[in-house]
């Protein structure tokens, strides 16, 4: 009776059903399609099938592809656009288990959110103003492409071990970028400009010199976050060693916006630092020290910065871009020349001599090109929200040993915004992922902080007093 009651076909037999058709179409696939390719797509498959039951793998494997850039360090791969579909399964896979599991979509309301979903609102209005539509349209693609990476991290880094896996997947990413720059450095793959070999990113994730001394200049003062957090010998010296190491090659990118961010990091450690005397000393130990082991094209390069003679000759007529700039403040004032189309503006001859040139200026990038809407809106709301936060948190945590992590990386964040807001003065960094990365991990920090003052007062309540 069994026998008969037994189904014919059972789940098991159509798993190896679709494992042989796959098989089968793979082997046929390698005849016609690139074998990256096809390889790519069962790990894309295999990404696929673990997001569904692990969200948070997701936003990692989003993470490696976000920063290795794989469709860039092989060509063929990039037809596949794998940070998109990426992005958006894992996007979809998080509302379908909210709207599944809680019955209801959960969007995040905190200030630092809805300030930069306004910020979006601003770029887009600016498409209308705009000196070429098109560049702007990408602009605003390329912005709401971060701000899904933002939602992804708001909404998955939901506690501490989520948290450290995140981070710690980061540094690993930030490393492997810097020593396969230096790597290539070595073997001749440097930028000769301004009399100097300068070490250059492999990928855009990297970039050109200046954007890769920002990116390892903005992310020591995580990493000696992340040394003070970690109480294992072991990782803090790993750390350790890695925050020397991304301090030398910052020096090899012959970047000055890249060393005086890096400066700019020491004098917010000296700001934070409850040790100060010990931080004036490794400063006064280590820059002479470091300065007289430099190269003489290095040594030359740096010798700009005081060299008040040098300064417009060497700033490749950043003097005259920043006199553009500015002239298109005041000829579209109140939604600017449009997101991410200052070189279209500037090369279009109405602001001086035409030259398809970048703002090199954080401040002069944002006021030119989004207008005094987009200044009130980045600065006013964002950054104001952002920094208020982040000094919230580290006042809070700061005497609470379970939450002293969170102090920690606050102050850290803020010594990075030190450097981002001084590089910015030679940058054109408005765009630049470490601002709204952090911004998203803030908000997951103060969520997990406030999930853990409910849980305490919660648990301090008297079981007698819920009983009466």
């Amino acid at each position: 009776m069994a026998d008969v009651e037994r189904q014919f076909i059972q789940s098991s037999h159509l798993w190896w059903l679709l494992l042989i058709v796959i098989s089968l179409g793979g082997g046929a696939a390698i005849l016609f399609v690139n074998s990256l390719i096809l390889f790519a797509a069962v790990i894309l498959i295999a990404n696929v099938v673990i997001i569904i039951k692990y969200p948070m793998w997701g936003l990692l494997s989003y993470l490696v592809i976000f920063l290795l850039r794989p469709g860039e360090m092989y060509p063929a791969l990039a037809p596949l656009r794998l940070e998109m579909l990426t992005g958006m399964f894992v996007l979809v896979t998080i509302v379908v288990r909210q709207k599944v599991l809680e019955g209801k979509v959960t969007i995040p309301s905190d200030r630092i959110t809805l300030s930069l979903v306004a910020f979006l609102v601003v770029m887009g209005l600016t498409i209308f103003t705009s000196y070429e539509k098109s560049i702007t349209k990408d602009a605003c693609i390329d912005f709401f492409k971060v701000l899904i990476f933002f939602y992804l991290i708001v909404t998955l880094v939901t506690d501490r071990r989520r948290f450290v896996t995140f981070m710690t997947v980061f540094f690993l990413l930030i490393g492997y970028i810097a020593f396969d720059a230096f790597k290539v450095y070595l073997a001749g793959g440097f930028v000769h400009t301004m009399g100097v070999d300068r070490m250059q990113g492999s990928t855009s994730a990297g970039g050109d010199p200046n954007t890769l001394a920002n990116t390892l200049a903005t992310t020591i003062p995580i990493i000696v976050g992340s040394a003070l957090y970690f109480r294992n010998w072991m990782a803090r010296t790993a750390l350790i060693i890695l925050t020397l190491g991304m301090t030398t090659l910052i020096v090899i990118t012959a970047s000055r916006g890249g060393m005086i961010a890096f400066l700019g990091v020491l004098f917010g450690a000296f700001v934070f630092s409850k040790q100060k005397m010990m931080v004036v000393a490794i400063g006064i130990i280590l820059l002479p020290l470091g300065w007289m082991l430099l190269p003489d094209q290095y040594r030359d390069r740096y010798e700009t910065l005081v060299k008040m003679e040098d300064v417009d000759q060497t700033s490749s007529g950043r003097w005259e871009i920043w006199g553009a700039g500015v002239q298109m403040m005041y000829a579209r004032p109140i939604l600017g020349v449009g997101a991410g189309a200052f070189s279209a503006a500037n090369g279009s001859g109405d602001f001086g001599r035409a030259q398809y040139m970048r703002a090199h200026n954080l401040y002069i990038q944002l006021a030119a090109t989004t207008g005094i809407i987009g200044v009130v809106v980045w600065f006013g709301f964002f950054i104001r929200f952002f920094v208020k936060k982040l000094r919230q948190l580290s006042r809070e945590t700061a005497n609470n040993d379970n939450n002293r992590w969170i102090m920690l990386y606050s102050n850290s964040f803020i010594i990075a915004m030190i450097a981002l807001f001084i590089s910015g003065m030679f940058g054109h960094s408005l765009f630049r992922y470490t601002w709204y990365l952090m911004a998203g991990i803030t908000v997951a920090m103060d969520g997990i902080y406030q999930r853990s003052l409910r849980e305490n007062s919660v648990s301090a309540v008297d079981p007698e007093t819920i009983s009466a």
